[in-house]
């Protein structure tokens, strides 16, 4: 019997001690996340368009006579050349010869001149004096005045002949480089034919496609952003110039931004963007990495935006817009300011506390 009542105070014990045992909370999840702090574009969207920039002052230079170049410094791409530098030269020596003989043909006919001009100063006092006739008077003047207009034809043609030979000299209209070479030296060539293409490079110009929806948008005068693959990181100051009247295919208007290139960043051929900032539409735009918007099977979107003061997540339904390079554009859902997780989401629950910035690569 007093094992039995033993056994009992045993048993009892035991269950005592169990029911005071409780279970330890379970740890708190804080999840590490990365995040993007919202910003505002500017006064409203920014649309980009694209285009290749090239010389604003682009000059394909030829010769204005025909002849064999015999003198060809600017036949290496990309070399320099001030104002007036001789660039390529032709042989002048048919030119030369030329210039001789109307010289000499100048000078025979101011000698015919100068008599025919004597003999009717002679004729006219002879028949001041009645010793010759009306008629031997007038043929004399007249072929004063035959050998006077040969005189200033002759002089004309010594000008241009001396023209030509000047013209045997190519030089550099400006400042600027050779961009491209069209013939050798020793080469025959013709009048107007190309021999180099020469670039100030002091300004460009960029012709971009604005689709017939925007361009009455478009005004000469304006100020855009321009800015190049290039170039990463540098955003240029152009302006509007020019605005098309009529449509390239798939209707579209051409449109021609130029921009200073004094510290010559920028070459011909580089590909790039024009964007208008602010300009088709009045509300102000946002973007977020694309990465950071979740898609919903019933085709909404969403985000998770976190409360800095409590440090917890909370889903956030958003309208999107366009891919652009600045990223996915939000319509409406977000503000500037709201810091909007971008990494490590797919795993969050609303009202979750986070970390930011810790444990992603």
């Amino acid at each position: 019997m007093r094992n039995i009542i033993l056994c009992f105070f045993a048993l009892l014990m035991m269950f005592s001690a169990g029911c005071n045992d409780k279970p330890e909370p379970a740890a708190e999840v804080v999840r590490p996340v990365k995040t993007m702090r919202v910003d505002d574009h500017g006064s409203g969207k920014q649309w980009s368009f694209s285009g290749t920039a090239e010389d604003a002052l682009e000059s394909v230079l030829s010769f204005r006579v025909s002849g064999k170049i015999v003198y060809f410094p600017g036949d290496q791409i990309g070399r320099e050349f001030k104002e007036n530098e001789v660039i390529a030269r032709l042989d002048p020596a048919d030119y030369e010869l030329e210039v001789r003989q109307r010289e000499a043909q100048l000078e025979q006919i101011k000698a015919n001149y100068i008599r025919a001009k004597a003999d009717v100063e002679r004729i006219r006092q002879l028949f001041e004096r009645k010793v010759v006739s009306k008629s031997e008077l007038d043929q004399a003047e007249a072929e004063f005045k035959s050998m006077r207009a040969n005189l200033h034809a002759a002089q004309k043609q010594l000008d241009i002949a001396r023209k030509h030979l000047k013209y045997t000299i190519l030089k550099a209209p400006f400042d600027g480089w050779v961009s491209s070479v069209e013939a050798k030296i020793h080469q025959n060539v013709q009048s107007g034919q190309g021999i180099v293409a020469f670039n100030a490079g002091r300004q460009m110009k960029m012709t971009i496609s604005i689709p017939d929806t925007l361009i009455s948008s478009i005004e000469e005068g304006e100020k855009v952003e321009v800015s190049f693959d290039a170039l990463p990181g540098k955003v240029m100051e152009g302006r509007v110039m020019e605005v098309g009247i009529g449509t390239n295919m798939g209707s579209t208007y051409p449109v021609k931004v130029y921009l200073d290139n004094s510290e010559q960043l920028v070459r011909s051929g580089m590909p790039g963007s024009v964007n208008f900032k602010g300009k088709f539409g009045g509300s102000r735009a946002v973007f977020v990495e694309p990465a950071a918007v979740v898609g919903r099977p019933d085709g909404t979107h969403t985000v998770w935006v976190v409360n800095e003061e409590k440090k917890t997540v909370h889903s956030r339904r958003v309208e999107v817009g366009s891919l652009v390079p600045q990223g996915l554009e939000i319509l409406n859902g977000l503000n500037p300011g709201d810091l909007v997780v971008t990494r490590g989401l797919h795993s969050l629950k609303e009202g979750m506390k986070v970390r930011l910035g810790g444990g992603l690569s």
